[in-house]
Formats: structure tokens, C-alpha cells, sequence
């Protein structure tokens, strides 16, 4: 029989992921192994970087070549050599029957509104721009993920998938603003073993245990990982998830929306399109280097921001001109909102 890694996760905050047709129908299988890949990104870059003696475009190409071997790739022949194929996992998710749904969540002028516009009904029908509000997975509720091993798996290969279920299940979560703080998952069991938080201290303590067995580099990574540059911040404990969630947008909003000073092209290292942006910075993608996400401490909960600041990518504008102007951003804007929260130190 192969090996098997199972985890255990709740649905912290409700979860807009949907199917074909924009229904929130499941978790698919699909959607969960995009989400553990950019956490073993996130997680691996700085090791790989170390090994390849900070070459960057060597890093790269083993980060890419590690990646395949673990989660599967696009089958191809280079070099007379075969790449790709199947990684060293099948990955099913289970536990998830009976899925209950939610329309009304969150409401517009609500400071987790705030954080998730697009989510709720918005436009006007007689106008033709008429959205319903999305569908979301009710929070509360349990699934789990089976990943079935190749017995040929190294004991390496396996920890490291753990240590990406460990991230994905302390930091993220799954489906449409999940950098927003929607969508947050906590991991509840590991292997059959309870992993739960009595205190914000124990949270932190397994994080710093986790990180310890990544090299840390201190140059921006190309992209979205961690490096000397990573911050968290830790919000007031609130009663239930939504408050915790509704305190971020709060705290977010009072940082950089129509209470504060930031105005204009400063807000792009928020993440682009926003807005009141440009034209050019309409046309423009780039995705927030803060990722908000709420978990469950004790019987409460807390909201926690992670900045991981990371090379400014932008899109070329239609008409393909490269705006160099758009990379341009400040980096201490991120840092200047985690200190709004409880700063913590995750390299010590």
C-alpha cells in the first residue's frame, strides 16, 4: 500500500470558490493542489536560492524542477530526457458532503465589505450591470485532504508536503479575495494528530518552528515567498470569525482608504487594479503582498497579516508600452501597516 499524508481543515471564514457555472458547489481537488503549490513556492524559495549559491536564474529553473517532481507537470522530452508527467501524489478531498451555502455575506458597507468588493450584489438590472452576490461555503464546516504517496517518496519529499499542508492550513486558504482574508482555512489535524492553538504564542511558536527549517535570503524574491523582508501582524482577538475579519477591514481601511492620506499611485504596492487608480494602473495586475487571514486561538479568533513583499511585476498596457513607472512603489507602506497590528518576529 503506499504511503498516505491526510489534514484535516475547518472553513474559518465563508469561501467563495466556485464551479463552471460560479456555484459554490465543492472543493475540488484541483483548486487545493494550486494552493499547495504556492505555498511550497513560498516556503522553498530561499532554500533553493542557498543551494544554487544565489543565483537567481538557477534557482528558478531547480524551484521549477522541484515542483514538477513533487506535484506533476506538462509531459515533454529535452535534452533526449523525459520531464513532467504525474508528480509523486494522487490528491483527493474528502469529508465535504452536504456543503452548506451562504448569499448575504459580506455586506457592502461593512468594513469586511470593504475588503471584498466584487463579492456582494452591486449595479442595476434595468442598467444591464446588475451582480448578484457571489455564493460562498458557509463557515464552520470541515473537509479534509488525502494525498496518496508513491512508495518510492523520499522521507524528504514527504515532510516537505506536510510542512506546505502546515502553511496552507496556519496562513491561507482557498477560493476568490482569499489574500483578503476570505476564505481562511485552519489546519485541526495532521497525520490523525490534533494541531490547535491555545494561545497567539503557541500560533507564533509553531510558525518560527516551521520557518526554522527554510533559509531565509535577504534579497526581494521574485516572487510572492518568504525572505528576511517577511512581517506578520496580529490583530485584536474578537469573539467569532466575521468580527475578526470585519476588525482587519477596519483597521485596513482607517491605513489606506478615504480616512487616511495615502492617495493616488502610492496605493499600488497594495496590489493593482484599485480604485481611483490610472488608466494605466486599470489595465494593470499585480497581486497584494499582504495576505490577511483569520484563525481560530482557543474559542476565539484572531486576524493576522503576513507581508511578503516580492519583486513588482505589472501587466504591459494594450497597447504593449512597458510603464516602468509602474513598478515603482514603496515597500515601507507594507511594513508601515504591520505595525499597526502587533508586530511579530518570525526569525528569531
Amino acid at each position: 500500500m503506499p504511503n498516505k499524508i491526510t489534514a484535516s481543515y475547518r472553513i474559518v471564514t465563508p469561501m467563495f470558490i466556485g464551479d463552471a457555472h460560479q456555484q459554490a458547489s465543492c472543493i475540488s481537488p484541483s483548486s487545493v493542489k494550486g494552493a499547495l503549490r504556492f505555498w511550497w513556492r513560498a516556503l522553498n524559495w530561499g532554500k533553493v536560492l542557498a543551494k544554487a549559491g544565489n543565483n537567481e536564474a538557477a534557482a528558478l529553473c531547480e524551484l521549477h524542477a522541484q515542483e514538477v517532481k513533487l506535484f506533476g507537470g506538462l509531459a515533454e522530452t529535452v535534452n533526449d530526457e523525459q520531464t513532467g508527467g504525474q508528480g509523486l501524489f494522487l490528491l483527493r478531498v474528502a469529508s465535504q458532503n452536504n456543503l452548506k451555502i451562504l448569499h448575504d455575506w459580506p455586506l457592502a458597507t461593512s468594513f469586511s465589505g470593504y475588503l471584498g468588493v466584487g463579492l456582494w450584489e452591486s449595479g442595476n438590472q434595468t442598467k444591464g450591470n446588475y451582480q448578484p452576490h457571489r455564493q460562498a461555503l458557509e463557515e464552520g464546516q470541515d473537509f479534509s485532504v488525502e494525498l496518496r504517496l508513491k512508495s518510492t517518496t523520499h522521507e524528504d519529499d514527504k515532510k516537505a508536503l506536510e510542512d506546505t499542508l502546515k502553511a496552507w492550513g496556519w496562513f491561507g486558504g482557498l477560493g476568490s479575495r482569499v489574500r483578503r482574508g476570505f476564505g481562511s482555512i485552519a489546519l485541526e489535524q495532521l497525520n490523525g494528530k490534533d494541531v490547535a492553538f491555545a494561545c497567539a504564542d503557541d500560533y507564533v511558536d509553531a510558525t518560527k518552528v516551521l520557518l526554522a527549517a527554510y533559509a531565509v535570503n535577504n534579497t526581494t524574491p521574485p516572487y510572492t515567498a518568504f525572505s528576511s523582508q517577511t512581517l506578520l501582524g496580529l490583530a485584536a482577538t474578537k469573539a467569532n470569525a466575521r468580527s475578526a475579519h470585519d476588525e482587519l477591514g477596519r483597521l485596513f481601511k482607517s491605513y489606506r482608504g478615504q480616512p487616511s492620506s495615502l492617495r493616488g499611485s502610492k496605493k499600488r504596492v497594495f496590489g493593482m487594479p484599485y480604485s481611483g487608480g490610472t488608466p494605466e494602473e486599470a489595465e494593470a495586475r499585480r497581486a497584494s503582498p499582504l495576505i490577511f487571514h483569520i484563525h481560530p486561538i482557543a474559542n476565539k479568533y484572531k486576524g493576522l497579516v503576513l507581508s511578503l513583499p516580492a519583486v513588482f511585476h505589472h501587466k504591459e498596457s494594450l497597447q504593449e508600452v512597458d510603464d516602468r513607472s509602474l513598478q515603482e512603489v514603496d515597500d515601507r507602506l507594507l511594513s508601515g501597516f504591520i505595525k499597526q497590528l502587533q508586530e511579530v518576529s518570525l526569525w528569531t
